[in-house]
């Protein structure tokens, strides 16, 4: 008798489980039912050109779905939705949705260029409007999202084929945005990871400048001084024969004053209250590291008065412009002869005269004007 009870009361939980999974599959049905009526609304409004209203159907299709694959499509044509009306960050968003909730139903590589791609357009200008109904108005934009777009672009695929010039980019637009510390941190990376990319190149060259601005005010320890000058060694180094070799050669004349400038005040200092040990070291410092620096000449005249034992060096070396050096290039000639300009006509002429060449003419066709 127990063994029949027992029996009985796996008899009804079966039952109960198989009543449980008959409800949740019509229930399923029923939501994918749903799901397909909203998805072909949306179909409907794409026909007649209704953009942002399909991309409103499709994502309620993806709510109301329970199958992944259809969740999967109705967002895909809610990207294509937004990409129709250019919506381009709608269409970033919808892209991001796939890549985080449905990795499995994308082509992964598709959609990550994709993504590099629309951040592209946002950096050469797009904005997307502010309001789908006043699209006409062009100052009614809404904001920048090249950086968010970027970095999420090259956090998915750090070593795609536009990750070294979205990586550049996003560098630069952080530098705009006064974001020093990340902006540098990607063109180390950039420099890192692409050393033989195209733009590798570009990458020095910001990275030196922004170094070099940065070490010119609030650079207490010389940190960015001397990374300036690191950089700018290893870029006339793997690049000799680029154009802007001359302008680094004055911005590396320019660091070393900034470099011996901080230290000559330090030295000063130790001088003023008495300790001219640690002064003599930053003068010395300054004559060995330094030599070619403005701050050189009166490092040693310095160091003369405190030390009557040091002889100061019989040759230095004549300091080098720090001007920047620029190709003189003439205005190139006109085709035509001016004959007179309105400023020495009197008066008489609003226009330069030209000399149309009919003597020349006349010479050459004397029938003509016979």
């Amino acid at each position: 008798m127990m063994f029949n009870i027992t029996k009985h009361i796996y008899d009804c939980k079966f039952a109960a489980l198989a009543a449980v999974f008959a409800l949740w599959s019509l229930t399923a049905l029923a939501n994918d039912q749903e799901a397909n009526e909203f998805y072909q609304q949306g179909l409907n409004d794409m026909k007649s050109g209704d953009y942002i209203d399909a991309a409103n159907r499709f994502l309620d299709s993806e709510l109301k779905a329970d199958t992944v694959s259809l969740k999967a499509n109705s967002v895909k044509a809610a990207m294509n939705a937004y990409s129709k009306a250019k919506f381009y960050y709608k269409e970033f968003e919808m892209i991001e949705r796939l890549i985080i909730g449905y990795p499995s139903e994308i082509d992964f590589g598709e959609m990550v260029d994709r993504e590099y791609h629309l951040a592209d357009l946002y950096f050469k200008g797009h904005r997307d409007p502010a309001f789908w109904s006043l699209r006409w108005v062009p100052w009614l934009t809404g904001p920048d999202k090249s950086i968010e777009m970027y970095n999420k672009a090259l956090k998915h695929a750090p070593f795609a084929n536009s990750a070294p010039r979205a990586r550049l980019r996003l560098a630069v637009l952080m530098l705009e945005n006064d974001q020093f510390s990340k902006a540098l941190k990607q063109l180390r990376k950039l420099i890192k990871d692409n050393p033989n990319s195209e733009y590798c190149k570009y990458a020095y060259l910001e990275l030196g400048n922004a170094l070099f601005q940065l070490s010119r005010r609030g650079d207490g320890d010389g940190k960015y001084n001397r990374e300036t000058l690191k950089i700018f060694k290893e870029f006339r180094e793997k690049f000799p024969k680029a154009a802007e070799n001359d302008w680094i050669d004055k911005c590396l004349l320019r660091s070393k004053d900034i470099q011996a400038k901080r230290m000559l005040g330090i030295a000063k200092f130790y001088n003023r209250i008495g300790r001219t040990a640690p002064a003599e070291r930053y003068l010395n410092d300054i004559l060995l590291k330094y030599p070619d620096s403005k701050s050189a000449d009166k490092s040693e005249e310095m160091l003369t008065d405190i030390d009557k034992s040091y002889v100061p060096e019989g040759f230095r070396p004549e300091l080098k412009s720090r001007l920047q050096k620029y190709s003189v290039m003439p205005i190139p000639a006109e085709p035509s002869k001016i004959i007179q300009v309105p400023e020495n006509s009197g008066g008489r002429h609003l226009l330069p005269m030209k000399d149309l060449g009919i003597k020349e003419k006349k010479k050459a066709n004397w029938w003509e004007f016979e």
